[in-house]
């Protein structure tokens, strides 16, 4: 039998826990690095969720209140008043720090876990074997992440610099729309960007014409949908690239004359010719964030477009949805480093907004997590007024804003749009 030890840090994960009862508040800083799964002792990681039901929840932390809320088979797995006491004498002035030493140890465990798999696959010739690669990558790339080479040489450091800097034309991918790109600058490689927007105000569609800005500067693009399949992606584009087929004909399969077909045939014609499998590839049937980046890291795209993240699968138990979302955003915030690519993500928005009057999207109206725009370059949002309005709208049938909550590198505002929703088509306002 083999005599090793899976990496943990009891001392870590007890200095935590001792950190949040001593201040409730602890939990919203080490919230990032943690969730209940990443602590390796069960009894940690059951005072862990009590505390953070607690805290969603409002509910004041102490040693009394929480004693309060075990449970009888809490007790019997010796998370009981004693234990929660002799958690007190473990006190901290640094819990991220340890916040961030229990998650190493717990992607060290996950590591160990799936090279494992991998190595049992690689016997067994299964075919599942390159997601598993996939994931193991990235699990590796975010321990690099957490604790980071100590080497720096400020020689090579500075090149690599004055090189970015005279060449931000490479660095900084253009959406195509003036409008857009004076709001954010652009989008830069490494980073990611959130468009978010209700069903029906044409965040679809505003993807679709940036990656068709984006295939006319030579780019390459890759796109995931998971909302749509690929066939309604392309009728879309094909719409878009036409300039001339009604959406609403070609979604309903209404050809009614030869001419129709002849601009069809057109289309299909200039999309194979354009979208050619070497600047463009698009995918339908990818679930899980690691299926979605052991593409993308074959293709090697210049900027992915994933259309919508809450519709990726989760490939762990969380507590909370909002852990999920950190943690997948967080991800593609390292694969667009590692890869030296743009990611552009498509976001669902809450219904809060609904009932607020106007209508008009805020950073508070991410579904799921404030998280998301943390992480994010810019936070977008797609508003089409005359959808809320009718004919009340100030702006008409004809337009829609961008507006740009959180520009990193620029400055925040709107951007008004031209919006032809029947040929897909947003263009300069």
């Amino acid at each position: 039998m083999s005599d090793k030890v899976n990496p943990s840090s009891q001392e870590g994960e007890r200095a935590i826990l001792c950190s949040i009862l001593e201040n409730s508040k602890v939990l919203d800083d080490v919230s990032a690095y943690l969730s209940k799964d990443y602590f390796y002792f069960q009894d940690n990681a059951r005072m862990f969720e009590i505390l953070s039901n607690m805290h969603l929840n409002n509910e004041p932390i102490d040693t009394a209140t929480v004693c309060g809320r075990l449970t009888e088979k809490d007790k019997a797995d010796k998370v009981d008043a004693y234990y929660v006491t002799g958690l007190l004498g473990n006190p901290t002035i640094n819990p991220i720090y340890y916040a961030k030493q229990v998650y190493e140890k717990y992607l060290l465990r996950t590591v160990i876990e799936k090279t494992s798999l991998i190595n049992e696959s690689a016997y067994n010739n299964n075919t599942d074997i390159y997601n598993l690669m996939s994931d193991t990558h990235t699990s590796i790339g975010a321990l690099m992440d957490i604790k980071p080479g100590t080497k720096f040489i400020i020689e090579d450091e500075l090149e690599d610099t004055v090189e970015n800097i005279q060449n931000s034309d490479v660095n900084i991918i253009k959406t195509g729309f003036d409008g857009i790109d004076s709001l954010a600058g652009g989008l830069t490689r490494g980073e990611i960007s959130i468009l978010g927007g209700r069903p029906g105000h044409g965040k679809t569609t505003a993807m679709i014409n940036v990656v068709k800005g984006c295939i006319e500067q030579g780019l390459k693009v890759l796109v995931v949908n998971r909302e749509m399949t690929n066939v309604e992606m392309l009728k879309k584009i094909l719409v878009l690239e036409s300039g001339e087929l009604s959406y609403l004909s070609i979604r309903k399969g209404i050809l009614n004359d030869l001419e129709t077909i002849a601009k069809l045939n057109d289309a299909k014609k200039k999309v194979a010719e354009k979208y050619s499998e070497d600047k463009f590839c698009m995918f339908d049937k990818l679930n899980t964030f690691s299926q979605s980046a052991a593409e993308i890291k074959k293709f090697k795209p210049d900027i992915v477009f994933d259309d919508y993240i809450q519709l990726i699968s989760p490939e762990q138990k969380f507590d909370h949805r909002r852990f999920q979302l950190e943690k997948l955003v967080n991800d593609y915030k390292w694969l667009a480093k590692s890869q030296n690519c743009c990611v552009f993500l498509l976001s669902q928005l809450n219904r809060a907004l609904e009932v607020r009057g106007d209508g008009r999207p805020k950073l508070s109206d991410i579904a799921e997590s404030g998280a998301i725009e943390q992480v994010a370059e810019n936070v977008l949002f797609v508003y089409y007024d005359f959808k809320i309005n009718g004919n009340a709208s100030k702006f008409g049938a004809n337009q829609l804003e961008i507006i740009g909550s959180k520009v990193r590198y620029g400055n925040s505002g709107n951007a008004v749009l031209h919006y032809e929703g029947d040929k897909v088509k947003l263009t300069q306002g």
